[in-house]
C-alpha cells in the first residue's frame, strides 16, 4: 500500500483551503441567498424566461424563440442538450460544487496554481499568483457587469495551458488526455474570443518550444508533440460541435459575417467579410489608459463612478445656484470616468504588487517561457488599444484569421492577466528555490528593476499633473451650458473644472497608494536578497501584500452593497400596468416597447413576443430593417405592421405611467396578398419598405421568383389562418378559391426552417425583406412549418464521438498512471 506523503501533500490542502476560503468570504451575501446579477445577466433571464416556460411543458428548450426581434434561434440564448455524453458534470467538479461568483473565483485560482505547479513553480509562490490571477479588477468588474461566461471562460484558460505544457514536456498520457479535456471544458462555456486569446497565448507557446525543439533536435518530440496537441484539441472542439456547429452556422446570417451596407438612393449592397471595423472597434482602451494596469483611477474608474458629493464639482454646482434638478442632472453627466471608451463598469488593475514583480523578473528570470510571455503581453495591449493604434490594428482586423468576428479590443486584456502573475511567480521561483542562486546578481537586477519601477511611477506623476480630465463629452456639455447661459462660457468652464479637479484628486490618491505598494513590494525583495528575511515570510509578506492590494480595488465595485435579495433582484420583472393590460390578450402578437431603447433591452421580452430585444449577434436582415425602418423617425407603421406588433407600450406624459396602446393596424400572425412587387436585390427590396402597403402587396427579389410557380389572383374569401405557434412547429390552414400568396409574419431563416402543404416540402420564399412566404395552391390546405436545424442534429452526433474519445484518453492516462506506480512499489 503506498504511503502517504503528508509533506508534500499539505502545501496543496492550504491552497485548496485558502483559494476556497477568500472566495466565500469575499462572496460571502451568496450564501445569504442574495445574487449579484448584472445588466447582462438580468436580461439574459429576462430572454430566457419564455425558453424556461417551454421546457416545463415540453421538457426541453425550443430551438426557435419567438420573444426578440421578431424571432430568432433560442441555441444562441440556451441550449440544455449539447453533448449526448454527460461531460459537463466536469464544469462542477473543478468548481467544487460552489454557488457563483465564489465559484468564479475558486475555478481562476485553482487552475492558475495547476499551471504554476506544471511549470515546477512551488505551491506558496503558485498561491500567490493564483489569487492574483483571479482577483485582478477585471474579474470583479465581470461579475458586476453580469458578463459570466467571460469570467468562467478565463478559468479554464491556464488549465489548457498547463495541459499543453504537460503535452510539450514529454508527459504525454496526461498532456493529450487533460489538453482534449480542458479544450472540450473551454470551449464548453461558450465565449469564443476568450478560448480566441488562449489559442494566442498556446500558439505563443508553442513557438517558444519549436523553436527549443529545432536547437536541441528534437524532432521525435518535436513531431509527437505536434500531433497529439492537434488530436487532442480536435478531440476538444469535436467534443462541443453541438454548439460549435450551429453557432458556426448562424453566423453566416448575422454581422459576424459581414456588415450590409444598403445605399437605398442606388439600391446596391455591400457586405463585408466581418463586422464592420468601426463597430468592432467601439470599446478600444486608450493608449495613456493603459496605465490603469498599474494605477486604477487613472481615468476615473467606471462611467458609472459619481463624483465625491463633497467634491470640486459638487461645490461648482453650489456655487452657481443651480437649479436643483438641473443641479442633480448636471452631477450625473459627469462620472468619474473620463477616457474615451463609450462606458466601462471599471478599470483593468492588476496591482502595483505584481508590477513590481514582474519588473524584476523581466530582469532577473531565465527561462525558456520568459520572452513569449512577455511577447504575447505586448501583443495583447496593442490589441486592446484598437482604434487608437489604427495602423497596426487595422491590419490585424483585415488580415488575421478569424480576428474580424470579435469585437471590444479591451477584452485582450485578459492576457497580461494572466501572464503578469505567472511571470511574476517564475522570477520569484527563481529567486527563491533556484539552484545556486546568486545574490548579488541578483540584487544587480534588483536595482535595475527598482529603477525601472521608479521611472513608471515618474511618467505616472507627469500623467497626473499635465492629463486635462477633460472627456469630449464633458466639452460638448460644456458647450451646451454656455448656449443655455446665452453666451456666458463662466457656468460651462466651473463645472467642468470642478469635474476635472476631482478626477485629479482621485487618480493622485490612487498615485500614492500605487507608490506605497511598489515601494512595500520592493522592500520584500531587497530585505530578502540582502539575507534579512527567510523566504517562507518573503513569500508570505508578498502574498498578503499583493492580495490587499487588488481586493481593495475589488471591493470597490464587488462589495456586500452590490448584492441583492433574490426579490429585490427578481423586481425588475414586476409587470408593469402596461405588461398587465397586454397580458389579457391571449392572442399570438408583438409588442414595442418605445419607454425605452427597444433594440437594447430584453426585460419586455421576459413577458412578451417584442419587435426589439438584447443580443449582441442579431440577424444580419433584422439588422438591416432596424437600420433603416424600425429606429427612422417618422415611424414607418406599414412595417411594424407587417411585424404584427399589436401593442405599443408607451408613456402618458401627464400621468407619468407606461400605457399599452393597441395598434389597430397589425396584421396578424398571416395573410393573403393580392400582388406581388418584384424587386432587384436586397437595396431595392429595402427601398420598396418606404411606402407601400403589406395588406395588399408582398415584395419579393427577382432571385426568388421562380419560388413561385403561378400568379397569385386573390380570392377575397379566402384566408389563411394561425392553429398553433409552438416554437419550432407552427400549424396553419388555409382555403381559397384561387391560388394565392400568403404571408407569415415570421423572421425569415434558411438555416433549418422547412415549410410543408399537406405534409408535402414546399419552398419559403424570402418576403418583405425578411419575412417568410409561400404560394398556397387553390383549395384548402395545412401548413406546418418547422424548424429543424441540421447543423445542430449533426453537431450533437460529432460530439458524442469526441467526448467518448476523450474519456477514454482520460481513463488510459488513469490506467497508465496507475501501472506505473505499481511498478514503483512491487
Amino acid at each position: 500500500m503506498t504511503k502517504i506523503n503528508w509533506k508534500k501533500l499539505i502545501p496543496h490542502i492550504v491552497a485548496l483551503a485558502v483559494f476556497v476560503l477568500v472566495s466565500v468570504v469575499y462572496c460571502s451575501p451568496v450564501l445569504d441567498g442574495k445574487t449579484v446579477g448584472g445588466s447582462d445577466m438580468t436580461h439574459w433571464q429576462a430572454t430566457v424566461h419564455p425558453m424556461d416556460v417551454y421546457k416545463s411543458t415540453h421538457g426541453h428548450y425550443p430551438l426557435w424563440t419567438n420573444n426578440m426581434f421578431g424571432g430568432m434561434p433560442a441555441f444562441l440564448i440556451a441550449m440544455d442538450k449539447t453533448n449526448p455524453v454527460p461531460m459537463a458534470y466536469f464544469l462542477q467538479v473543478f468548481n467544487l460544487f460552489l454557488p457563483t461568483p465564489i465559484s468564479y473565483f475558486f475555478l481562476m485560482c485553482i487552475s492558475f496554481y495547476f499551471l504554476a505547479l506544471v511549470l515546477r513553480v512551488n505551491p506558496w509562490l503558485a498561491i500567490l499568483g493564483g489569487l492574483g490571477y483571479a482577483y485582478a479588477s477585471f474579474s470583479a468588474v465581470l461579475v458586476i457587469a453580469g458578463h459570466q461566461t467571460e469570467i468562467w471562460a478565463m478559468g479554464y484558460v491556464p488549465f489548457l495551458l498547463g495541459a499543453l505544457v504537460l503535452l510539450f514536456e514529454g508527459r504525454y498520457g496526461w498532456g493529450t488526455a487533460l489538453t482534449a479535456l480542458f479544450t472540450y471544458l473551454l470551449v464548453s462555456i461558450n465565449h469564443i474570443q476568450i478560448a480566441y486569446y488562449c489559442g494566442l497565448m498556446a500558439a505563443c507557446m508553442g513557438i517558444a518550444y519549436l523553436v527549443q525543439w529545432i536547437r536541441n533536435k528534437q524532432y521525435k518530440q518535436m513531431g509527437l508533440s505536434i500531433v497529439l496537441a492537434m488530436v487532442a484539441g480536435g478531440l476538444g472542439v469535436m467534443s462541443n460541435a453541438g454548439t460549435l456547429l450551429t453557432n458556426y452556422d448562424y453566423s453566416k446570417e448575422t454581422l459576424r459575417n459581414g456588415a450590409l451596407t444598403l445605399d437605398t438612393a442606388t439600391g446596391k449592397l455591400e457586405k463585408s467579410k466581418g463586422l464592420d471595423v468601426d463597430y468592432a472597434f467601439t470599446w478600444s482602451e486608450g493608449i495613456t489608459e493603459t496605465f490603469t494596469l498599474v494605477s486604477p483611477n487613472v481615468y476615473g474608474g467606471g462611467s458609472g463612478d459619481p463624483l465625491p458629493q463633497d467634491g470640486k464639482l459638487a461645490d461648482a454646482i453650489s456655487n452657481n445656484q443651480v437649479p436643483q434638478q438641473l443641479a442633480q442632472q448636471l452631477y450625473y453627466a459627469f462620472p468619474a470616468y473620463w477616457g474615451n471608451q463609450l462606458s466601462v463598469a471599471g478599470p483593468v488593475y492588476l496591482g502595483a504588487v505584481m508590477i513590481m514583480l514582474v519588473i524584476f523578473s523581466l530582469f532577473y528570470l531565465k527561462s525558456k517561457h520568459k520572452w513569449w510571455l512577455v511577447s504575447v503581453t505586448v501583443l495583447a495591449i496593442l490589441l486592446s488599444w484598437g482604434k487608437n493604434f489604427a495602423a497596426f490594428n487595422d491590419f490585424m482586423f483585415y488580415h488575421f484569421p478569424l480576428y474580424d468576428k470579435f469585437r471590444s479590443p479591451t477584452m485582450s486584456l485578459v492576457i497580461p492577466q494572466l501572464t503578469f502573475p505567472l511571470l511574476a511567480v517564475l522570477g520569484l521561483q527563481q529567486l527563491f528555490y533556484g539552484e545556486k542562486v546568486d545574490k548579488a546578481y541578483a540584487f544587480q537586477q534588483f536595482k535595475k528593476a527598482a529603477i525601472t519601477a521608479g521611472v513608471v511611477l515618474l511618467v505616472l506623476v507627469g500623467l497626473y499633473m499635465t492629463a486635462t480630465y477633460k472627456s469630449s463629452h464633458d466639452l460638448q456639455l460644456q458647450e451646451e451650458l454656455t448656449q443655455m447661459k446665452k453666451g456666458d462660457p463662466s457656468l460651462g468652464r466651473a463645472i467642468v473644472g470642478g469635474a476635472a479637479a476631482d478626477r485629479q484628486a482621485l487618480f493622485g490618491s490612487d498615485l500614492l497608494r500605487t507608490i506605497l505598494f511598489v515601494v512595500l513590494a520592493a522592500g520584500v525583495l531587497f530585505i530578502y536578497i540582502k539575507g534579512k528575511m527567510k523566504a517562507g515570510i518573503a513569500i508570505a509578506a508578498l502574498t498578503v501584500l499583493s492580495f490587499i492590494d487588488l481586493i481593495m480595488v475589488d471591493t470597490r465595485y464587488l462589495n456586500h452593497d452590490t448584492y441583492k435579495d433574490t426579490d429585490e433582484a427578481a423586481a425588475v420583472f414586476n409587470p408593469s400596468p402596461a405588461d398587465q393590460e397586454i397580458l389579457k390578450d391571449p392572442g399570438y402578437f408583438r409588442v414595442m416597447n418605445t419607454t425605452t431603447d427597444a433594440f437594447e433591452d430584453a426585460i419586455t421580452s421576459y413577458y412578451h413576443n417584442t419587435v426589439g430585444g438584447y443580443h449582441a449577434a442579431k440577424l444580419a436582415l433584422f439588422q438591416d430593417v432596424m437600420t433603416h425602418q424600425l429606429t427612422r423617425q417618422p415611424m414607418n407603421m406599414a412595417v411594424y405592421d407587417m411585424f404584427n406588433t399589436k401593442y405599443f407600450i408607451v408613456a402618458n406624459r401627464q400621468t407619468n405611467q407606461v400605457e399599452a396602446v393597441p395598434n389597430p393596424g397589425a396584421l396578424g400572425p398571416c395573410w393573403l396578398v393580392q400582388s406581388i412587387n418584384y424587386v432587384d436585390g436586397p437595396g431595392a427590396a429595402m427601398k420598396a419598405l418606404d411606402n407601400f402597403n403589406p395588406r395588399d402587396t408582398a415584395i419579393v427579389d427577382n432571385s426568388e421568383k421562380a419560388l413561385i410557380p403561378f400568379t397569385p389572383q386573390h380570392d377575397t374569401t379566402g384566408f389563411v389562418h394561425l392553429v398553433k405557434n409552438d416554437n419550432d412547429v407552427i400549424t396553419y390552414e388555409s382555403n381559397s378559391g384561387a391560388n394565392e400568396f400568403a404571408v407569415f409574419s415570421e423572421i425569415y431563416y434558411s438555416r433549418g426552417w422547412k415549410a410543408y402543404i399537406d405534409g408535402k416540402e414546399a419552398p419559403i420564399v424570402k418576403t418583405d425583406y425578411l419575412l417568410r412566404g409561400l404560394a398556397l395552391p387553390a383549395g384548402k390546405h395545412d401548413i406546418r412549418f418547422e424548424f429543424h436545424p441540421t447543423a445542430y442534429y449533426t453537431g450533437l452526433k460529432i460530439a458524442g464521438i469526441g467526448s467518448i474519445l476523450t474519456l477514454l484518453l482520460l481513463i488510459g492516462a488513469i490506467a497508465g498512471e496507475y501501472r506505473k506506480k505499481s511498478k514503483a512499489t512491487a
